[in-house]
């Protein structure tokens, strides 16, 4: 496996080591980019990986083995600040904790955003880490300094107000309803007499860049939008708005909303490694 943990080649000593924190790969396979990219094709299904990352995992390896990993360290002092995608804030809000409590002379500033926040600031050197879901296109970030790491691959799922009684939308129905709008009332495939509300992320999340290219085939959404600024914002409102449905990222579910299921796929690790649920994208430091 190629090293893949090297954000900034001038990135002092305890930040470097922060960054080991957040690229635990001591029980547990890490892909790169190339990987990535290499096993996914263009429907979103991923392809000849033997064991997928998901947040849950890296999540459990980080309560379960970072104090260890970082117990023999020498005492570390000093602020690091990381700002970027709310899909990725919680793990990275837990892998800051738990450094902390190795290090407690270390204070560690995580914040919200997202995507594009997270990759802009690091970038002009606002911050010491950005937190993004989508990659870091070469074109629009040339830095040489600047390298993405893989840290997990993290599910989506499609989410509705509770009042919608759908369980499952074919990937043709999610189009229709996002963007030919020829579903415009969940009573046109079997819900409640109720019209249907868009609710989107902001044009610069990750989730959502992941939802119009691998669900909506490369569409963009049509019609009245309810946009959103973060994951939390969009759940909450799709749970306070009756007939709304929206997408999240599986690390900011709650039972505010329900999960609907993608041609009868739900987002579960088997799922994606047999490449039956489409719906998923790496996330990076």
């Amino acid at each position: 496996m190629r090293r893949i943990y090297s954000l900034f080649s001038r990135m002092s000593s305890h930040r470097k080591r922060l960054h080991l924190v957040c690229l635990f790969i001591m029980k547990h396979r890490i892909f790169n980019q190339d990987t990535i990219q290499q096993n996914r094709d263009s429907s979103g299904s991923y392809r000849s990986v033997p064991r997928l990352l998901l947040m849950n995992l890296l999540l459990a390896a980080l309560l379960a083995g970072c104090g260890g990993a970082m117990a023999g360290s020498s005492e570390l002092t000093g602020h690091i600040l990381a700002v970027g995608s709310t899909a990725l804030q919680p793990l990275v809000s837990t892998a800051a904790g738990q450094f902390q409590k190795v290090h407690p002379q270390v204070q560690i500033e995580v914040r919200g955003g997202d995507s594009t926040v997270g990759l802009d600031a690091v970038t002009s050197q606002q911050v010491d880490i950005g937190d993004s879901d989508i990659y870091a296109n070469r074109a629009l970030y040339p830095n040489p300094d600047l390298t993405d790491h893989i840290v997990c691959i993290i599910p989506n799922a499609m989410i509705v107000n509770p009042d919608v009684t759908v369980k499952s939308l074919t990937q043709q129905q999610i189009i229709d309803i996002f963007s030919t709008g020829k579903i415009r009332n969940w009573s046109q495939i079997g819900g409640p007499d109720l019209p249907v509300v868009l609710v989107v992320q902001d044009i610069a999340s990750g989730t959502r860049d992941t939802f119009r290219k691998y669900i909506l085939g490369g569409r963009d959404e049509t019609g009245s939008l309810l946009q959103t600024s973060s994951s939390v914002n969009e759940r909450d409102t799709v749970a306070q708005t009756p007939g709304a449905i929206g997408y999240l990222a599986l690390s900011v579910l709650t039972s505010q909303v329900k999960t609907i299921a993608i041609d009868g796929q739900t987002p579960t690790e088997e799922n994606i490694v047999a490449g039956r649920y489409a719906f998923w994208n790496g996330v990076f430091l």
